[in-house]
């Protein structure tokens, strides 16, 4: 069973960084279309600024959520440095993922009532008319995949104060990559 959770935790991480690697791709092409129809031909595509705004948005949100996998999302955690003992690293960095899994939970909470009102009235792009649930999913994916990996970090945590080794954690929940 673990081993298998292992194999999901690294699929999982496999399609965001397609996602990421798609998302920036199509960023980059619509920005050079842009620039060489503007500046070169002299013209310009109604509506090309919201087709690229499509794959920024989740460019975005599944990028902090990768951070947050990749434990490259910014922190503050200057506490940490002048901390000497390994243990109350962990019980600092388990006061801090129970924090942030508490305000993970609410912004995914408010991203489902956020996705509910965007259903209940639809809208769309101004010119293209595509429906902006399109974009509207990123929020809740995003905040959702961030939890997620939050709710893994506090097992992490817990899981070293109950062992009680005076070793340091790993420093994301990517290491699925070399465990198991």
């Amino acid at each position: 069973m673990k081993k298998q959770l292992h194999v999901a935790a690294r699929a999982l991480l496999a399609a965001q960084r397609w996602i990421l690697f798609i998302c920036c791709a199509l960023v980059v092409i619509g920005l050079f279309a842009q620039v060489i129809l503007r500046y070169v031909l002299g013209t310009t595509i109604l509506g090309l600024n919201e087709l690229i705004l499509i794959p920024t948005i989740w460019m975005y949100f599944i990028g902090a959520s990768y951070a947050s996998a990749e434990g490259t999302h910014i922190s503050a955690d200057i506490l940490q440095v002048y901390l000497r003992s390994n243990r109350a690293k962990v019980v600092v960095r388990t006061i801090v993922s129970t924090i942030s899994l508490a305000v993970g939970l609410i912004l995914s909470w408010w991203a489902c009532l956020y996705i509910q009102h965007s259903l209940d009235r639809p809208g769309t792009t101004p010119v293209f008319g595509l429906p902006l649930i399109i974009v509207q999913v990123a929020v809740i994916v995003g905040f959702i995949l961030m939890t997620f990996y939050t709710a893994v970090e506090l097992y992490r945590t817990i899981a070293q104060l109950k062992s009680d080794k005076s070793a340091t954690l790993p420093n994301s929940v990517a290491n699925y990559k070399t465990e198991g």
